[in-house]
């Protein structure tokens, strides 16, 4: 994790190449967890939220979600065709976004 904290990356929009309007990058986020076993109290207020990492391209951070996508097929003109493999985070729980 970058020792500044961000939660943007700017994004190349005019680039003809995709690669650089679609950086990759590596985004640090807050998951839930549960646990349906008793337990006290204290144990309770002392559990703390694991820290993801989901590495990928970045397709946009727009309308409170980041959008990311690992695969990718190209068109006959190297243009980006389909994706596969993409994940949607809440900005809400990100805590680190860094262009690798």
């Amino acid at each position: 994790m970058s020792k500044s904290r961000r939660k943007k990356v700017k994004i190349n929009r005019k680039s003809k190449d995709w690669k650089d309007r679609f950086p990759l990058v590596s985004v640090s986020w807050k998951d839930i967890i549960s646990d349906s076993s008793w337990q006290s109290t204290k144990n309770l207020q002392q559990q703390e939220l694991p820290t993801c990492v989901t590495k990928g391209h970045l397709l946009s951070q727009t309308k409170g979600v980041t959008r990311i996508f690992a695969d990718y097929s190209l068109d006959d003109e190297g243009n980006l065709d389909e994706l596969g493999n993409t994940t949607c985070i809440p900005n809400s729980v990100i805590v680190d976004v860094e262009k690798i």
